[in-house]
């Protein structure tokens, strides 16, 4: 069962993730021309002119858009077991 805002975060960071996509596939296919469709969504998510923004600094505007829908999980350390220190003298210290 989804927590309440679990499907909207979802939903925010699948929009997000495609656009992201799609993006990438444009750097790393050296395309310099935004097509039109993902320039609105861009513009959707707030990105004024996203023609005239190289796509690089567009991925990382999206990626920074990104960031606060992603979850930290949070590795718990395992305390280690100190070994007590007898301050008593020892058998071997008595002699």
């Amino acid at each position: 069962m989804l927590r309440p805002g679990e499907s909207e975060r979802r939903g925010g960071l699948r929009r997000l993730d495609d656009i992201l996509e799609s993006l990438e596939q444009l750097n790393l296919h050296d395309k310099t021309d935004l097509p039109d469709h993902v320039a609105e969504a861009l513009v959707m998510l707030g990105i004024e002119q996203p023609h005239a923004i190289p796509i690089p600094q567009l991925i990382e505007r999206v990626w920074a858009m990104q960031q606060p829908y992603l979850i930290t999980i949070v590795v718990e350390r395992r305390r280690r077991r100190r070994r007590k220190i007898s301050t008593e003298p020892s058998a071997t210290e008595a002699h």
